[in-house]
């Protein structure tokens, strides 16, 4: 007995040996699997340890472009098979953009200024970025205001500027305000109208009932219909209408929203919310300026007109995947937010092929809040229904 125990022992540790030696070699990955744009990294500065195999190429990893890539490497085991394990490397951009504007800009009182002209934001992977002017300042009122430049990449890096706009008293003799030159309007074929003429909102108080049956007021310079407040090239805010930021209940939407879609592996932010009527007067201008009003236009709305203003509205950015351009499109942050942010209340604003509703390009980033049980009726199973045609009103400038 004693010696079939002896010569069984080491049988069951040779045994046991070759079933270690069989299996797949183990591989250890780094608890960091990111890389920085255009950075020198290999292979192997994302492996702890290789158990029972090594690495066969420790190759460069491209880090010339943002988002998350798989890398393909190869591991050789102890019998000199090759097995390919695949890495998934996010690659991010961690510098933060670079602002170029004036310190200190001085005008005299009612003399109109685009205050994003000459104005440059630069970043490290040269993404076409967008510079907000945040503070408030009164044109007609001399005094110093404080302001800053915001802008942010789609890496969720943001940088601000401050700067100083001073407005001083108008001498005796001066002439009055002049006004910037305009651009000559494109020809733009006309619109074909409804069969019922929507309503155009006058200075004064007035009620109305649109081409659908809703009803609206214009209240103070302010229109509702159905209850919901509505912006677009026919109904207008006042410039002095200013929540000072996203309302409390559209703050709270979009919070609940952002941390359903992290729990997916989205990370997305609201880039742009509250803009006032001065700074979405410099940005239009500053639009105007290089690409024509009639181009302008088509994306970016006059002051008054734009939904940013009502603090229920704002773009949405995911690092790697765009951000406040076409390059969002069909991306999984978009889709996502397409098929789920209804449930939270908002709608895609402007869908896809529905411009000459809206008036305005698709936008697949721009999301407005308008409650759950309107923002279900018009999210349609997925073919989005625009607040226009739903409601039965235009949306075109007067002139």
């Amino acid at each position: 007995m004693k010696k079939i125990i002896i010569i069984t022992i080491p049988i069951i540790i040779l045994i046991g040996i070759f079933l270690f030696l069989l299996k797949e070699p183990k591989v250890i990955l780094s608890d960091n699997l990111e890389a920085t744009l255009n950075s020198e990294v290999y292979a192997n500065d994302y492996i702890k340890n290789i158990y029972r195999g090594k690495l066969v190429d420790n190759k460069r990893i491209d880090t010339s472009t943002l988002g998350t890539i798989k890398v393909p490497i190869e591991i050789e085991t102890i019998y000199k098979q090759k097995r390919t394990i695949e890495l998934e490397i996010k690659i991010v951009n961690n510098e933060s953009p670079i602002i170029e504007a004036k310190e200190k800009i001085t005008i005299k009182e009612g003399e109109e200024i685009n205050l994003l002209e000459n104005v440059k934001a630069q970043d490290k992977d040269k993404e076409e970025l967008i510079v907000e002017v945040v503070g408030e300042y009164d044109i007609n009122k001399p005094g110093t205001y404080n302001l800053k430049y915001v802008t942010r990449d789609s890496s969720g890096n943001k940088v601000e500027k401050k700067f100083v706009l001073e407005v001083t008293e108008k001498e005796k003799g001066d002439d009055q305000p002049i006004e910037p030159d305009k651009p000559t309007p494109e020809p733009v074929t006309p619109k074909e109208p409804d069969s019922t003429p929507t309503p155009t909102p006058t200075s004064g108080d007035q009620t109305f009932t649109t081409s659908k049956g809703f009803s609206g007021v214009t209240k103070d310079g302010v229109t509702y219909i159905d209850g919901i407040l509505v912006v677009n090239k026919t109904y207008s805010l006042p410039s002095t209408y200013s929540p000072n930021g996203l309302t409390a209940e559209t703050q709270a939407a979009a919070d609940k929203m952002f941390a359903a879609a992290k729990l997916e592996g989205l990370y997305m932010w609201a880039q742009s919310g509250f803009r006032s009527y001065e700074t979405q007067r410099s940005l239009y201008n500053n639009y105007v300026s290089y690409d024509g009003k009639a181009n302008a236009d088509r994306y970016s709305a006059r002051p008054g007109h734009s939904e940013h203003q009502t603090g229920l509205a704002f773009d949405v950015c995911m690092s790697g995947y765009g951000c406040i351009n076409s390059t969002f499109d069909n991306t999984p942050p978009a889709n996502w937010l397409s098929a789920n942010a209804y449930k939270y209340g908002f709608i895609l604003r402007f869908p896809k092929g529905k411009e000459n509703e809206t008036g305005y390009m698709h936008e697949s980033w721009h999301f407005r809040y308008v409650g759950e049980e309107l923002a279900s009726k018009l999210y349609n199973n997925g073919n989005w229904i625009t607040l226009e045609d739903y409601f039965g009103i235009t949306s075109v400038y007067s002139n």
